[in-house]
């Protein structure tokens, strides 16, 4: 079992391999999800993460059903950790 990082970025992401961003297709999801993954993604900035702010709400519960879907869809395949709070949970 490979771990993933969970972590929206600019341009790349929102999974990481040891610090390189994981070709999303390379992982056998389904195409929607993909799709749903990048779109999130590139709506990515800083003010939408509560690191000096409250974040954006709306962004960041799409993010924790794409974190529970992508984890669905990967099952045993690859752990995916979550390193921040406001995933939901305790960091990884």
């Amino acid at each position: 079992m490979t771990d993933v990082e969970f972590w929206p970025e600019y341009g790349a992401g929102p999974l990481w391999d040891d610090g390189n961003p994981v070709d999303l297709s390379s992982l056998g999801l389904e195409p929607a999800l993909v799709e749903r993954l990048e779109s999130w993604n590139a709506r990515y900035s800083e003010d939408k993460v509560p690191v000096d702010g409250t974040g954006d709400e709306a962004w960041l519960a799409e993010g924790k059903q794409l974190l529970r879907d992508v984890r669905s869809a990967l099952g045993r395949r690859h752990r995916v950790v979550a390193t921040e709070p406001w995933w939901g949970e305790e960091p990884s």
